[in-house]
This record gives structure tokens, C-alpha cells and sequence, in this order.
């Protein structure tokens, strides 16, 4: 059997009622040189039979299934180990993509001469399908003018601008090659939250070949019950807290360019700023579940590695390392009002 060109990994944990919209919009892809693996985490609704369907009636697609794991790391990490395509592109099954993807993929790789690492596009976010233009956002994280060209993936970090205030991490923004993956032995934590945070650093910076496509290839869908919005905030803010104690450590052992460094250090601090003090998420947290979080961060050697990146942050985030201590501690009295009477401001300001 011939190589495909893609592979979809499709994450179908308890999606029955978007699941057909994802499938159909891999179905009907333009370019159907592709294979597609879903994969069923144990499900109380229909997911595991709407998967079997669509295989029995299309050869490119395949069905796996597994225990439940906390998270869709084990789905991404079961199609990397399977995957048959060059190039991997990820999809929630709650989410669809656009019918054009992968001809518009496969076209990015044509012009660029082939083998490249990794390929970024844009998205939108919706909380209707179709997409409401007045409502709907648009994720990015590179300005239209990072289309030209192919660049290293340490470029690709200096390159890279907050989308909305704030960088994504996410896995499903990228396409790729699977060898390339391999290679490098790059994995997701199973059983984490939020565990593109920790991953997705790591495969930009090992990227010889990267390229952005500016145009909106996929559409993530806010759904109330997704996991990141019915899951444990705690949980989530501690699974974040350890990939970001583990890039720090990461990124000492590999002696990180300072630029980058200083990039990858402002994007951990407004990450941390979000999940423990952003008004629409403190009001649902503990003050006890904020300092077991940080606590994390900062247990060990972690206060004195994040005191030494943050000393190339902007200065806001420089001023906010000892009020995150005093968190982690439990004083949280002066770190909110640091946080919400100047380092907000502050970062408004700079961001222009």
C-alpha cells in the first residue's frame, strides 16, 4: 500500500454529538491522500459506533481503542507510534478543520521544497457552527508576513506573536513530519492537562525546516464540558505548573539562546498570571489551590531557575516573580493587588 501523504489523529473521547461534523470534515478533505486514526478512550455515548462507521464504509479511516487517561496526550501519542502518513495533523473530535487543509498543506510543502519539520497556520475560535463573524476569534501565532520563506524553529520562536494577548500552544495549530518527530523522540506526557504546553516548545526549537501558512485551517470549537473548561482548574494550573518546571530544566540543560529564553520566559509568566490571578479564572479558584500550584513551580531548584529567567522578561514580569513567591507561600493579599493594579496595566501598555 502506497504511503499516504497525512495522517489525522483524531481524539473521539465522549464527543458524540460534534464527532460527525470532525469526521466529515476529514472525509471530505480535497486532497484525500491521507489516512485518519480515531481514537476511543472509553466513552459512555456513541463515539466508539460513529468511528466504527465511518471505517466501514471508508478504508482511509481506522479505529483504536484504549483506557480512559486524563487526556489526549495517549491518543497523540498512539497515532505518532501507528501513523503510516509523512505528516501528522491532529484534530479533537469536537473540533473540524477545513475542506481545503491538507491540499493547502500539501501545497506549503510543495513550494518550500519538501521535508519540511514543522508547518503553523491559523485558526478560528467558535462557539457556533458555522462560525458567527462577530463573535468568532482568530488564533495565530505569527504576524501574515511570517508566510514568506522557511525558517529554523528558533527563528519560528522569535518570530511568534501573542494571538490575543497570549501564545498558543496548542498541538492542533501545527502539521508534522512524522519522521521528524520520531527523531527527536518528542512525546506528550500522558495523563496531563493542558500537556501541549510543555511539547510544543520543544518541537519548535528542534525544527531545522519551519513554515506558516496564513490562512485559518482549523476551527476549535468552546464547548461547555470540553476538557478544559469541566476538569479541575487545580489540576489544571498543577499539570501546567510541572511543564513549565520541566521546560525550565529543559531549557538550562540545553543552554537556550538568552533571546529565546527570554521569549519562552514572558509567555510561562502570563501563563501563570492567567491560571492563578486573571479575574475570570480567580474567582473559581482557592487561595489553597493556588499556593499548592505555584508551589510546584517553585519547589526545589525551581525558584532559583525561574529567578534566573525571569531576569530576561519584560520588566512587569521581572516585578512579578516575588509576588508569585509570596503566592506560593500563601500571601496572597499583596500579590493581588500587584496583579490587578499594575502588572495588567503594565503589560497593556507595552503590548501597545
Amino acid at each position: 500500500m502506497k504511503q499516504p501523504k497525512f495522517t489525522f489523529i483524531v481524539a473521539c473521547h465522549e464527543t458524540e454529538p460534534y464527532l460527525r461534523r470532525a469526521l466529515d470534515s476529514v472525509a471530505g478533505q480535497t486532497l484525500g491522500d491521507f489516512e485518519a486514526i480515531c481514537y476511543v478512550e472509553e466513552s459512555k455515548d456513541r463515539s466508539l459506533e460513529i468511528c466504527r462507521s465511518y471505517a466501514e464504509r471508508d478504508p482511509r479511516f481506522t479505529v483504536a481503542e484504549g483506557p480512559v487517561s486524563g487526556g489526549v496526550a495517549t491518543t497523540r501519542n498512539y497515532g505518532l507510534d501507528h501513523a503510516k502518513g509523512e505528516y501528522l495533523v491532529v484534530l479533537d473530535g469536537d473540533d473540524w478543520v477545513r475542506g481545503d487543509m491538507l491540499e493547502t498543506l500539501a501545497a506549503k510543502i510543495d513550494s518550500a521544497g519538501g521535508d519540511l519539520d514543522v508547518i503553523a497556520f491559523a485558526a478560528t475560535r467558535t462557539r457556533t457552527d458555522p462560525p458567527d463573524p462577530a463573535s468568532a476569534e482568530r488564533l495565530a501565532n505569527f504576524p501574515p508576513s511570517a508566510g514568506e520563506g522557511v525558517f529554523t524553529g528558533a527563528d519560528a520562536i522569535r518570530r511568534a506573536r501573542p494571538s490575543m494577548g497570549w501564545f498558543g500552544n496548542f498541538t492542533w495549530l501545527n502539521a508534522y513530519r512524522t519522521a521528524f518527530l520520531r527523531e527527536n523522540g518528542i512525546r506528550q506526557t500522558d495523563g496531563l492537562l493542558m500537556e501541549d504546553v510543555e511539547s510544543t516548545p520543544r518541537i519548535w526549537i528542534a525544527a531545522k525546516r519551519f513554515a506558516y501558512v496564513d490562512e485559518e485551517l482549523y476551527v476549535y470549537r468552546l464547548r461547555p464540558g470540553s476538557i478544559t473548561t469541566a476538569a479541575s482548574l487545580e489540576r489544571a494550573n498543577c499539570d501546567t505548573m510541572r511543564q513549565i518546571r520541566s521546560l525550565l530544566e529543559f531549557a538550562e540543560a540545553r543552554a537556550i539562546p538568552g533571546d529565546i529564553a527570554a521569549v519562552w520566559c514572558n509567555q510561562w509568566v502570563a501563563l501563570a498570571y492567567v491560571q492563578h490571578f486573571y479575574p475570570g479564572f480567580s474567582k473559581r479558584l482557592s487561595d489553597g489551590s493556588r499556593r499548592r500550584s505555584l508551589g510546584i513551580l517553585f519547589a526545589g531548584r525551581g525558584a532559583e531557575l525561574f529567578s534566573r529567567a525571569v531576569a530576561r522578561a519584560s520588566r512587569a514580569k521581572r516585578i512579578a516573580y516575588p509576588f508569585f513567591r509570596l503566592a506560593a507561600k500563601g500571601w496572597m493579599a499583596p500579590a493581588r493587588l500587584f496583579f490587578r493594579f499594575y502588572y495588567a496595566l503594565a503589560e497593556r501598555r507595552r503590548r501597545g
